[in-house]
């Protein structure tokens, strides 16, 4: 009777043991969301995703974007941020090495960081968010620009800093995709709106005065792309100089529509927004390896895919959003953001 007694004694004590240790609770995720600038609507129209993402995962969310495109903005947040308590951080970078220390600072706090859009070097992050592969970007501008100069001619770059990650990422592609594919494609030459559009409207305007025989302007930024296109449907260029790059389809439409010939492609930005966050949760309360070859399942109102591989991109491990879409006349119309 005794080792009965006992052995239901022991029972007990592990049946409690089981009881008094239950799986490790998810950590409360409090995100905060760091944009190049907090004013651009492409960053804003992200920010809806991760919106949509905190609430799927009943998290704290918040825009915390600079006023000014530098990366001492950034830092200056990022230092905020931690400080404030936050515990994830999606950053779109406006330099690769500026933000690393202040990146490498929060990791230390344990904080999880995931970059987006402009990635900053691995050291200063857990993986980056691609938009689509950096390489495919670089050819669908290639392309794009030759069609808009008839496969012929001289061309102009429109970005947004010397320092942009992406940016110059995508450029450095779209030149070896144009001398591979269309040598008679030129670019003369290169400047920087500051993703501002009152530079980017000066800077267009320098550029078709300065190289008077340029059939096409390339503007891989959201902002550029729109200050480009605007100057040249009121101007005596219209028809003459076209405009394409990565734009916003709202932003874009009116000059896609309005006969300037004007091209722009894009990914579903607020989508991107969502999948930094869910990305950000999967490493931080799925204990999600994000080496490359490793897959990330996708949260539960993704618009996209239902997974993502992690892979190598130009800087470091990556995870590609997906492809892009052409926004153009007969199609424009079907997308709101």
């Amino acid at each position: 009777m005794k080792k009965v007694l006992s052995a239901i004694g022991v029972a007990a004590l592990v049946a409690t043991a089981f009881v008094v240790a239950p799986a490790q609770a998810a950590t409360k995720l409090k995100i905060a969301h760091i944009p190049k600038l907090g004013t651009i609507g492409y960053f804003q129209a992200a920010q809806v995703g991760v919106e949509r993402a905190c609430k799927e995962l009943k998290a704290t969310c918040a825009y915390k974007g600079p006023t000014e495109i530098t990366a001492a903005a950034q830092v200056k947040e990022i230092n905020a941020a931690v400080q404030a308590g936050y515990n994830v951080l999606i950053i779109a970078a406006n330099d690769k090495d500026a933000l690393v220390p202040a990146l490498k600072a929060a990791m230390k706090k344990k904080v999880t960081v995931v970059t987006y859009d402009s990635d900053v070097a691995p050291a200063g992050r857990s993986v980056f968010i691609n938009q689509a592969s950096s390489e495919g970007i670089g050819q669908a501008l290639a392309k794009s620009a030759s069609d808009l100069a008839g496969g012929t001619g001289d061309i102009a770059i429109l970005s947004t800093t010397p320092d942009a990650t992406n940016q110059n990422v995508w450029i450095d592609f779209m030149k070896k995709e144009l001398a591979a594919k269309y040598p008679n494609v030129k670019v003369v030459a290169t400047a920087y709106g500051l993703d501002k559009p009152e530079e980017s409207t000066t800077e267009t305007q320098g550029l078709i005065q300065k190289y008077p025989t340029i059939k096409a302007i390339v503007a891989p930024t959201s902002v550029g792309i729109v200050a480009a296109a605007k100057y040249v449907s009121g101007s005596a260029s219209k028809g003459k100089v076209f405009v394409t790059g990565l734009g916003l389809p709202n932003d874009m439409k009116t000059y896609i529509k309005d006969g300037s010939g004007a091209q722009a492609s894009l990914w579903d930005v607020e989508n991107f927004g969502y999948v930094a966050v869910q990305v950000a949760n999967s490493i931080r309360n799925g204990k999600q390896k994000v080496t490359v070859g490793s897959v990330v399942k996708s949260g539960k109102t993704d618009k996209g895919l239902k997974s993502r591989t992690v892979t190598q991109g130009a800087v470091g491990n990556e995870i590609i959003l997906g492809p892009a879409t052409v926004f153009t006349k007969a199609n424009v119309d079907g997308f709101n953001f």
